[in-house]
């Protein structure tokens, strides 16, 4: 099931027979499930799960501010309703995904438990995270790491690209930014015009397990016409995933320990950069001038300095420009 096709039937819905009081419509004739697309009297998208007579299930119906989970008794029939219109796309991607996983089975205890789970799993992401808000420099920061994020999506392969999302820790507070089982890449974003980057600890450019270790500066400058704000770069990123049959469930997870969703990184648009240069250096090599818990005293802790970019040259593996 592809995104643009469900997209289609949307579309088409008004032009079907209402169903137990819903205008709806089979998502796949392919589907073993009987799993309905539709929209119910006040004109709320809904995903119907139609059980078998004689199918039990243990159900608690769920009310969330965006998002329903209800269980039709007399007609047995569990149903996932959007109360949100801005929500769509991402309804759109929790159907695909839930789609892909059930399609097949045959069972309805196991295809209707897994309804309930993918409920579950993406009603988190349809929250507002409003709590707290992100200051410019950590704007800045998610700017250079979705970029290269992007960069890495475009580059993978069909069925490399969920580790990828999964390589991205950087929402998660881990060492490095980005994970990998051979090497792992710290990314630092600057203005153009600085010469420094902070470390913010003795652990960003500590080798782990003998692994690879690659520092990715990303040099951006503010530009509110041409640049790209956060939510261009979680839209260009869900458009990769979508096309190479990704699991959007991953990216949605990062973003959400941020405290951010889709709809609410656009509170963010009048922050735009243009990416200027990526410069990616060797941090691995033991001439490396850094400072890590492996090179200082152990009573030195919580370490907090600035490297200057003009004394890397040596250690550079590659620079673009734009």
């Amino acid at each position: 099931m592809d995104v643009n096709i469900l997209i289609s039937k949307w579309e088409d819905i008004s032009d079907h027979q209402n169903l137990k009081g819903y205008k709806a419509l089979r998502i796949s004739s392919e589907c073993v499930p009987d799993l309905f697309i539709a929209t119910d009297e006040d004109g709320f998208r809904c995903l119907l799960l139609f059980l078998p007579e004689g199918t039990e299930i243990k159900i608690n119906g769920t009310e969330k501010e965006k998002l329903n989970l209800i269980y039709l008794n007399p007609q047995n029939v569990i149903l996932i309703r959007l109360n949100d219109s801005d929500f769509h796309d991402l309804f759109n991607d929790l159907i695909v995904s839930l789609y892909s996983k059930i399609e097949s089975i045959v069972e309805p205890n196991i295809y209707s438990k897994e309804l309930i789970y993918s409920f579950h799993k993406w009603s988190d992401f349809f929250e507002d995270k409003r709590d707290s808000k992100l200051s410019p420099e950590q704007i800045k920061g998610l700017i250079g790491e979705l970029f290269v994020l992007n960069e890495l999506l475009t580059e993978s392969e069909v069925d490399s690209v969920n580790g990828v999302l999964e390589s991205w820790q950087g929402p998660f507070d881990v060492s490095n930014d980005f994970v990998f089982d051979d090497k792992n890449l710290e990314v630092k974003t600057k203005e153009k015009s600085k010469q420094l980057v902070k470390i913010s600890s003795e652990f960003q450019l500590e080798n782990k397990f003998g692994k690879g270790l690659e520092l990715i500066i990303i040099s951006v400058q503010l530009d509110l016409v041409n640049g790209v704000s956060i939510s261009d770069l979680l839209l260009h990123a869900t458009k990769t995933v979508r096309m190479k049959l990704g699991d959007l469930s991953i990216l949605y997870k990062a973003i959400n320990q941020i405290g951010l969703t889709l709809e609410s990184s656009k509170e963010y648009n009048n922050y735009r950069y243009i990416i200027t240069k990526t410069s990616r250096f060797d941090c691995s090599s033991s001439d490396f001038p850094k400072l890590t818990f492996s090179n200082i005293p152990k009573e030195i802790s919580k370490l907090n300095y600035s490297l200057r970019i003009d004394s890397l040259a040596d250690f550079l593996i590659s620079e673009n420009n734009y």
